[in-house]
């Protein structure tokens, strides 16, 4: 798996297969992971759900338009879906709607396995590993259970936690602050530009997967 690193407003390409390598001479403490489309494809799953709770109100969400959001937090795509209709759209009830849809949908949850296979190693070292994700706190949960990975992270920091989405740097914060470590001792590995900025804003160090 090919990946971007960023440090210090450096850039270099670096393969999956060299990603201990790097953990090791950077000398990082902690690893925090993103979960969807870094840890499991879930993307067929988020748009099953997302199209269902859309269809309740009578609208067409078309899965290109969803293709090009994914790295958008649950709140903020529906509100930019309402923007493109010209019918009367219910934020707040689409996405209890397709929290609840997501349940359904889940066994399209997928591993993504070279970035499971460094948390493993990460965890075997026992390197302190959490996941910050733009998620709610129960669909990122039943997404890691359905790839046998919850039990890999001592946190799950989510925007069930009260805290802003991404690019904010807050999940990540909140999740080296859980961790008990400073920023710069921090890899993050993420598959979004809003997740990328995110760990950026918050002063760490990132693998973005390309």
């Amino acid at each position: 798996m090919h990946s971007i690193f960023y440090r210090n407003g450096d850039t270099r390409r670096v393969s999956s297969d060299h990603w201990l390598d790097l953990f090791d001479t950077e000398q990082f403490s902690a690893a925090i992971f993103d979960c969807d489309g870094t840890l499991v494809e879930s993307s067929a799953a988020h748009l099953q759900a997302m199209q269902s709770a859309a269809r309740d109100q009578g609208a067409d969400m078309p899965a290109d338009w969803y293709q090009t959001r994914t790295g958008l937090d649950r709140t903020g795509l529906f509100r930019e879906f309402a923007a493109t209709l010209q019918t009367p759209f219910n934020v707040d009830q689409a996405c209890e709607v397709s929290i609840a849809k997501f349940a359904d949908a889940v066994s399209l949850v997928k591993p993504i396995t070279p970035v499971l296979e460094f948390a493993v190693a990460l965890k075997t070292r026992d390197i302190p590993l959490a996941v910050g994700t733009n998620a709610e706190g129960c669909v990122a949960r039943r997404s890691l259970a359905a790839a046998a990975a919850k039990d890999l992270f001592s946190h799950i920091i989510s925007i069930s936690d009260g805290v802003r989405p991404k690019p904010s740097p807050d999940i990540f914060e909140l999740a080296a602050k859980r961790l008990g470590v400073g920023p710069s001792q921090v890899l993050v590995i993420e598959d979004s530009p809003q997740g990328v900025d995110a760990a950026k804003a918050a002063g760490m160090s990132v693998i973005g997967l390309i």
